[in-house]
């Protein structure tokens, strides 16, 4: 009972900070988000499928969705604004009483964003291949018909790729873009190369064309989750094959790890060069076949660990050069 009691104080407390923090704007500007200024001939159409020219000083309705054409349109609510540039497609989501909330739906198109920082966050872009949350910042969003750029002026905008699942938080002098079609996954640029995370796909949030590598529905999102979560694990099992080849060059450093399991097969081919290292580990099973060819180098390092199996073949060869180091173990050399 105290730590809800806590909790909700805590609450109330963020709240009349954020309102006194804006109380010199809200004093002065309107609180919903409106139409600042137009150029150009800007249809709207509303959820009822009424359709009209937008107009300096209307209020941003949910559901608004406009098409610039050739104009442009800037909606702003108090110092925030942004411009929906010519060509575009978008819908307008205004959410929220207490805590207002702004989602933009980006078909394809261009808009510039220059929003405040606050507690939350409270403006969003969703396009039909990555998401944008904006964190207090200055940024443009850019749409094609495959594309999808995200360029951060100021500020922090979180980008969620939906066809991969990776994110990024996109800084100043920073950009995302992805192209789904053609590769799967995030380009992210900057002075300072943006830090790329795994997270999960997901669908486009509006109904929008169906590009190929992004799930079309969240079913279909969820189903390629649990795809890739089953091919994240353990591999396990015998190896059964041949190897041919020739291998020149050197080999330094460090082996330690363990081997369990089975190898049947022939090894035919040349090794010449020089091995540098340490050797460490346990080997434990069976090896069956034949070894043919030559040997011809320096091994010099260390060799510890333990030989625990059978060993059945033949080995037919000639073996020429140095051995220096230390051997620690037992061997056995039959003919």
């Amino acid at each position: 009972m105290a730590v809800a009691t806590f909790l909700t104080a805590f609450f109330l407390c963020c709240l009349s900070i954020d309102a006194r923090s804006q109380s010199q704007e809200d004093a002065d500007a309107p609180w919903h988000w409106q139409v600042e200024r137009v150029s150009g001939r800007v249809q709207v159409e509303t959820r009822e499928g009424e359709r009209f020219t937008a107009k300096r000083g209307m209020i941003v309705r949910r559901g608004w969705k406009v098409k610039t054409g050739s104009g442009r349109i800037v909606i702003s609510r108090g110092e925030e604004k942004f411009v929906v540039s010519r060509g575009a497609i978008v819908t307008l989501e205004p959410k929220g009483i207490l805590i207002k909330r702004m989602t933009v739906y980006q078909d394809r198109g261009q808009i510039d964003v220059d929003v405040t920082r606050r507690w939350y966050r409270h403006f969003r872009v969703e396009t039909p291949f990555l998401a944008a949350v904006v964190k207090g910042t200055n940024f443009r969003s850019r749409v094609t018909q495959n594309t999808a750029t995200i360029n951060v002026g100021h500020g922090v905008v979180g980008v969620h790729d939906f066809a991969s699942g990776q994110q990024a938080n996109i800084g100043a002098g920073q950009s995302a873009f992805t192209n789904p079609a053609r590769r799967v996954g995030l380009s992210v640029r900057g002075r300072t190369r943006p830090q790329i995370t795994q997270g999960r796909k997901r669908a486009p949030a509006f109904a929008t064309r169906i590009v190929r590598n992004v799930p079309a529905t969240p079913a279909e999102a969820r189903k390629a989750n649990a795809a890739q979560s089953n091919s994240n694990g353990n591999s396990n099992g015998n190896g059964n094959g041949n190897s041919n080849s020739n291998s020149n060059g050197n080999s330094n450093g460090n082996g330690n790890g363990n081997s369990n399991g089975n190898s049947n097969g022939n090894s035919n081919g040349n090794s010449n060069g020089n091995s540098n290292g340490n050797g460490n580990g346990n080997s434990n099973g069976n090896s069956n076949g034949n070894s043919n060819g030559n040997s011809n180098g320096n091994s010099n390092g260390n060799s510890n660990g333990n030989s625990n199996g059978n060993s059945n073949g033949n080995s037919n060869g000639n073996s020429n050069g140095n051995s220096n180091g230390n051997g620690n173990g037992n061997g056995k050399s039959g003919r």
